[in-house]
């Protein structure tokens, strides 16, 4: 009868074989500082390809520094790697330090370095309302209405569940359109921080807003289930009803398309151009704008022009997009998806190529924020790349995809994480495989 072999023989044994089957873990290291973690890489032409959950991105060779090769297990439990990532409690500390530095230098009257430093805890903790709202008073103060604006509009997009909080934000919120000029926006805002939460404070400024408000237009409706139209009676009431029926045709549409349809209805007003100008002081290039509310200038038109339909879809989308996500939508993902809609969308590759050129390509996740602050040239530059990236996701993953990174967003999901799920790319993964492409693709073939 042979005699067993030894415990620990079994043991070595069993570990060669285990090491055998375990697949070795590549990490791209790329000039830029980021990493990419692989399955494994190979160089074709000028180009480093990989492959990553079953698929195969790729981006130039002149990207990547260095390439460091490990086993599975060595990648589970390098303390190298778990010192790299801060744990949640050691960066709620570091959150906590600006907070209370820029607290303190609000006390001293240093509102620039409360500003920088609020700034730096609203980049570590994005859905902090409390700190963002600090920071947006920090710059009301100062007298920067412009970025306060910027902050709590920002905010604004995001879901937020406290009721007080969200009352004191849009409360904020009126004060700053207030302070910029614009008091239709500004009672607006009060109106809708009452409704959230009663205050006899703030009842008072309302009524005193309403009572020098100079912008008193005869303004008419048009109520349908899904919508509200106001328009000046006396100069739009044609296309006033022209309007109903064409977002009657592309609500049904956006309703099949995204299987979904908001709950609240979507408020539609209707201007001439210089009341569109005077009450939401978009920029010359914006022939429409969406702040929650679609706001459309009209003047002049009677008939439902190409033009005038494409606002009409464009807007409609964002509203969509808005209840969807429940206001957790970055806006180049919401641009991008809206133009993408279009019937006859701007070819944005030739643009985006000369900016790659010229190493002026911005990262994705810096257009988060909202676009109207932006000049001409650089909205022609967001808005190419909003559509391009987004173009690639359809391309690479179909039109599904895009709806599954709304649902995702809509469960109050990062964009990163929405990313990671649909496509198996982080962000700094998708820029590097997006950019890649760029040089090789072309519109005519797809």
């Amino acid at each position: 009868m042979t005699s067993a072999p030894p415990i620990r023989a079994i043991a070595v044994v069993l570990a060669t074989l285990w090491g055998s089957l375990v697949e070795a873990e590549v990490v791209l290291f790329l000039t830029n500082g980021g990493s990419i973690t692989v399955e494994r890489y190979w160089e074709e032409g000028n180009q480093i390809l990989y492959e990553k959950n079953g698929s195969t991105f790729g981006f130039p060779q002149h990207l990547l520094e260095r390439v460091h090769e490990r086993s599975g297990e060595t990648a589970k439990t390098d303390p190298a790697d778990e010192a790299e990532a801060p744990t949640s409690r050691f960066l709620n500390a570091l959150i906590n330090e600006d907070v209370d530095r820029a607290r303190q230098s609000v006390a001293e009257g240093d509102l620039e370095s409360a500003a920088e430093l609020f700034g730096k805890a609203v980049s570590k903790a994005p859905d902090d309302l409390e700190v963002r709202m600090e920071l947006a008073r920090v710059h009301f103060e100062r007298g920067d209405l412009r970025a306060a604006r910027s902050v709590l509009e920002q905010a604004n997009r995001r879901r937020h569940d406290n009721a007080h909080d969200k009352a004191k934000m849009r409360e904020l919120l009126g004060d700053v359109y207030a302070g910029l000029g614009r008091s239709a926006l500004a009672i607006r805002e009060w109106q809708l921080a009452l409704n959230i939460e009663p205050s006899p404070e703030l009842l008072y400024k309302l009524k005193q807003a309403l009572r020098e408000n100079d912008q008193d237009i005869d303004f008419e409706e048009v109520r349908r289930p899904h919508y509200v139209i106001r328009y000046d009676g006396h100069i739009n009431e044609t296309i006033g009803h022209l309007v109903a029926t064409s977002l009657d045709s592309e609500y049904a549409a956006l309703r099949q398309e995204f299987r979904f349809e908001p709950t609240d209805p979507i408020e539609v007003t209707l201007y001439t151009n210089r009341e569109f100008r005077d009450v939401t002081h978009a920029p010359a290039w914006a022939s429409a704008l969406n702040d929650g509310e679609i706001r459309i200038p009209v003047e002049g038109l009677t008939e439902i022009t190409p033009r005038l339909r494409r606002a009409i879809r464009h807007e409609l989308t964002h509203s969509f997009i808005n209840a969807m996500t429940r206001g957790n939508c970055p806006s180049w993902f919401h641009e991008g998806l809206a133009q993408l809609r279009g019937s006859d969308r701007m070819d944005p590759y030739p643009t985006l190529r000369v900016a790659q050129a010229e190493g002026n390509l911005l990262p994705l996740w810096s257009l988060e924020g909202l676009f109207v602050n932006y000049s001409k040239e650089k909205a022609r530059l967001v808005y190419a790349e909003a559509l391009a990236a987004t173009e690639y996701l359809e391309l690479r993953r179909g039109r599904e995809s895009l709806r599954k990174i709304l649902m995702i967003l809509g469960s109050s999901h990062t964009m990163n994480e929405a990313l990671k799920a649909v496509v198996g790319l982080d962000y700094q993964e998708f820029q590097t495989a997006w950019e890649a492409d760029l040089k090789r693709f072309h519109p005519s073939t797809h």
